[in-house]
């Protein structure tokens, strides 16, 4: 069956592409920093949880890569990537599981940090035990790979699983058609979303005892920041992620029996690709080892030109005293 790859919307594509490319270039930065910046601390990867922020940086990355695809059919007012009918289908189809695949490996990403800091929390002697970084790396390779392999089935046809041009929105998308493909993706979906939710009002329960007992077994940790704000990295990450990913969800979930407005839909894609931003912001803000060196880059610089200002003004006194002293 022939696929129509012609744009039909009723928003302007060009300007949802400048909107998206926005997002793209601040997603680039934010993410790229906070993995340099990981990369050069080496002693921090001696923590559990610094396998697992970088694993949620990189699952940005990989959804970065869908942008210039979506991008480029969009100021094109059409699907271009490829000459052909089936070479258009292949890289849809592509995009399509890029989408699906990454925020599923952020969700499971999140549930193990939601673990992790339980453990962290509740159980610090299990914690220092079990979770090392060795074993934090082989959870998410796992991840990477179980997740791959459940969403690979859209390849085969029949599977209940569709990968496929959205006319109206001017992208590829992933939406479920077999009840048992929908059945497993939202049981997977709902597991994943019990874990944190379980893990994270546990952890809440602890609090109290946590600050007043367990810091000095724990040490340090990203967990706990100085003001024991047990919210911190996880809360405010689960807060972005909630934001920006609900609408698209919801739309995404009935996109068969609602016909939502296209406007409304795009709408909750620019939404949806705004957490890649902010979600590195916070871990640059929580994270000491990250926001040690930010800190110190922006004081040197503040620093250095606040000294070329001083030695410059410094200067120009001097060289009017000695102007006025040879007039005398």
């Amino acid at each position: 069956m022939e696929r129509n790859y012609t744009f039909t919307g009723d928003f302007s594509p060009q300007a949802v592409a400048g909107v998206l490319s926005i997002e793209m270039i601040l997603a680039l930065i934010a993410n790229g920093v906070v993995l340099v910046i990981t990369i050069y601390q080496r002693k921090s990867w001696k923590q559990s949880s610094t396998i697992f922020f970088t694993s949620l940086i990189l699952a940005h990355l990989f959804m970065i890569l869908y942008l210039p695809f979506t991008i480029t059919a969009l100021a094109a007012g059409e699907w271009i990537i490829g000459s052909t009918d089936e070479e258009k289908e292949g890289t849809c189809d592509f995009t399509g599981f890029l989408i699906i695949y990454c925020v599923y490996v952020m969700l499971m990403i999140l549930s193990l940090i939601s673990i992790d800091r339980f453990l962290f929390i509740v159980k610090p002697h299990l914690h220092k035990r079990f979770m090392s970084p060795r074993v934090a790396l082989v959870l998410v390779i796992i991840v990477w790979i179980v997740t791959a392999v459940l969403f690979s089935s859209g390849f085969i046809n029949g599977s209940g699983i569709v990968y496929q041009y959205v006319e109206n929105l001017g992208g590829c998308y992933v939406y479920t058609t077999g009840p048992i493909a929908s059945v497993i993706r939202y049981l997977f979906a709902s597991l994943i979303l019990s874990i944190i939710i379980i893990t994270s009002i546990w952890t809440f329960c602890f609090t109290r005892k946590f600050i007043n007992n367990q810091s000095m077994i724990v040490g340090e940790s990203v967990y706990a920041s100085k003001k024991k704000r047990l919210f911190g990295i996880f809360g405010s990450m689960l807060l972005v992620y909630g934001i920006c990913f609900a609408p698209g969800t919801f739309l995404s979930s009935f996109f068969a029996i609602i016909d939502a407005p296209d406007k409304l839909n795009i709408s909750a894609l620019v939404l949806y690709l705004l957490a890649f931003i902010l979600s590195p912001v916070i871990q640059s803000y929580f994270r000491p080892e990250i926001n040690s060196v930010i800190v110190n880059i922006i004081y040197h610089k503040m620093m250095k030109k606040l000294n070329q200002s001083y030695y410059q003004t410094t200067s120009s006194n001097t060289s009017k005293t000695n102007t006025n002293s040879l007039d005398l």
